[in-house]
């Protein structure tokens, strides 16, 4: 993402919109403003109408401007799912997470704007990658809403990430320790561990709303009503009573948090958890911080100070401290936004990005122009004043270009030696045009498994009860070997290179039509474009399909990528996965997450596909 010196964070929330406005300095970042807007609650308005209204109040008192904004999305709103996928290079990275993307994200693929987060895998061997997704008819309402209000949108991001981008820049953990986030929201609650470039996030049942709705239950009034007493609740002395009116809720959203910590615990045994952050309004609830604390015996942390941000002179500090506990997000989109945020994840449309990033320069490209006439206008004055001076100048000139012709002659002397090692020099320059020898296969290969996997669909593995569904095929290895380039660097291609592709595939009834198919689909790859002009028999079909065209006769078929495409080993072994459904009721209808290992039989097979060896000029 674009990097700005000064950016908005808009936070749009279910009661209340919230911005903050960051400008870099120096190595650090400076509040130079704040708002929040209330939003009008109620059944009977038009969301759509009051929120724009309210947006358009907010970007004119506050002069938003060209200023760039990045605007959130709450986590009801954005599919989140946190990967694992292998280290393969980071070459062809992008590609396997796409692949992976495909496969985890549910819906039509191509409707959604999607992005990720990679950090280091607990193994040092692998990935974990933190997958967003969002529809794209969710971030076009967004952007028509922000245009509307006369709002320069530039980017939009998971308002989970961004709490976390503020909590990790500016909040003082110790490294070696996992933090976690608590986000309770009007409509969404969120929960989010990092420890130093790890990340994780998932969302809970339990919402600010659900706390409403007990005030309504308790006092009889409507929601509207028991928003408003939720939000004037003040008094430290009523915190007894009040926790009590809310406890059913309170105690689903404990429950929420344990299981979450108890499988992030799982998948990270040596995870070190003390200290828990609560954002959001609904924990300025008398007694809600000292509940948490004692049900989850972890240290909590309320956002009442910052250790990094600083805060323009002009600020009321005292005000801007006492909102801070409901200011994370836009906090941390206005970090995104100047470019200091750790994790930079855009789910806003790339063309409609670029085009509104090309706008805003162009206008620098305006005042560049009138600086450019007003620099040539005093560069004449200046020039007229140093006439004499250049006179001189040039009479010494002439006297040194002399001695240079003197000098000139050892240097002539030195370039003839260029000659000789020209030769060498040259050959060294085709190790740039052999650039993608390797690259442009492993592409193929890695684009027809990604279209085999789609085209396969969900595969149900109905052999347990209750079934699970697994995807048709899965990679295990993709290796070229070096063998070609330590030969003769310089000709990769001169000696047969070969791409050892391992799959598995579920063992049953369809394991060996789709092995064949496979292979058959290998054979079909046509040759890259980007590789064209070095694969041999590409060049030498090329000729002879000029020749063809030439005599007005057909030309022959275009060659495929590889030689030769067979398998070299296949067998049977056993597999398993873990099957888990947090949301499983025992037979009494109580939550009983289950999560079961799974056997499953399955046929690996490694197929060789051979390219190159031809001979090369």
């Amino acid at each position: 993402m674009d990097a700005f010196p000064v950016a908005w964070g808009l936070d749009i929330g279910h009661a209340s919109i919230k911005a903050v406005k960051l400008a870099r300095t120096g190595d650090g970042v400076t509040v130079l403003g704040y708002a929040i807007e209330p939003l009008p609650v109620g059944e009977n308005l038009d969301r759509d109408k009051t929120l724009i209204t309210a947006l358009g109040q907010l970007a004119a008192r506050e002069e938003f401007g060209s200023t760039p904004v990045i605007a959130a999305l709450s986590g009801k709103q954005v599919f989140a799912r946190t990967v694992n996928v292998p280290m393969l290079g980071t070459k062809n990275l992008d590609r396997i997470v796409e692949l992976e993307a495909r496969q985890q994200i549910p819906g039509d693929f191509d409707a959604v704007e999607w992005g990720y987060h990679l950090c280091p895998g607990a193994d040092a061997a692998s990935y974990d990658v933190a997958l967003f997704a969002v529809k794209r008819e969710i971030i076009q309402e967004l952007i028509d809403k922000t245009k509307s209000a006369g709002i320069n949108l530039m980017g939009v991001a998971p308002s989970s990430l961004a709490l976390c981008n503020f909590v990790r820049y500016d909040q003082n953990f110790p490294n070696e320790e996992t933090v976690i986030i608590l986000d309770v929201g009007a409509e969404n609650s969120d929960l989010v561990f990092y420890q130093g470039d790890t990340l994780s996030i998932g969302s809970l049942d339990t919402c600010g709303a659900d706390i409403t709705r007990a005030f309504m239950k308790k006092f009889r009034v409507s929601f509207e009503e028991a928003e408003k007493l939720k939000r004037e609740v003040g008094d430290s002395r009523q915190a007894e009573r009040i926790i009590k009116v809310i406890e059913s809720s309170l105690n689903d959203l404990v429950a929420g948090v344990q299981r979450r910590i108890g499988f992030h615990k799982s998948q990270r045994p040596d995870a070190k958890l003390e200290n828990l952050v609560i954002s959001g309004n609904t924990f300025r609830m008398p007694g809600l911080p000292e509940y948490l604390a004692e049900r989850l015996r972890y240290t909590i942390n309320i956002l009442e100070d910052l250790d990094r941000i600083k805060i323009d002179a002009g600020l009321p500090k005292d005000h801007f401290m006492h909102d801070l506990q409901g200011l994370g997000t836009a906090l941390g989109l206005a970090l995104q936004g100047t470019g200091v945020a750790s994790a930079k994840v855009n789910l806003m449309p790339s063309q409609l990005r670029v085009q509104r990033l090309m706008k805003a320069k162009r206008w620098a490209g305006v005042a560049a122009v009138a600086l450019l006439g007003a620099g040539f206008a005093a560069t004449w004055t200046v020039k007229q004043d140093r006439v004499a001076d250049n006179a001189w100048i040039a009479a010494k000139i002439q006297d040194t270009a002399k001695e240079n012709t003197d000098r000139s002659k050892g240097s002539n002397e030195m370039l003839g030696t260029v000659a000789e090692k020209a030769a060498t020099l040259r050959r060294f320059a085709d190790i740039g045009v052999q650039q993608g020898a390797v690259s442009a296969p492993l592409d193929a290969v890695l684009g027809l498994l990604e279209d085999t996997v789609r085209r396969l669909g969900p595969q149900r593995d109905t052999s347990q009860t209750p079934s699970a569904t697994l995807q048709g095929m899965f990679l295990d290895s993709l290796i070229i070997p070096d063998a070609g380039v330590i030969q003769d660097p310089f000709r990769p291609l001169a000696v047969p290179r070969a791409i050892a592709l391992t799959v598995r595939i579920p063992a049953n009834e369809r394991s060996s039509s789709l092995i064949q198919g496979l292979q058959a689909d290998l054979r079909k790859i046509p040759v890259p474009e980007s590789f064209r002009t070095r694969h041999p028999a590409w060049r030498a079909w090329s000729a002879a399909a000029d020749a063809a065209k030439s005599r007005g006769e057909t030309p022959p078929a275009e060659p495929p990528l590889f030689r030769e495409v067979q398998t070299t080993s296949e067998s049977e072994v056993a597999d398993s996965y873990w099957y888990v459904d947090e949301h499983n009721l025992d037979a009494g209808g109580n939550l009983a997450p289950l999560r079961l290992e799974r056997r499953i039989a399955m046929r690996q097979v490694t197929v060789t596909c051979t390219f190159g060896g031809e001979a090369q000029p």
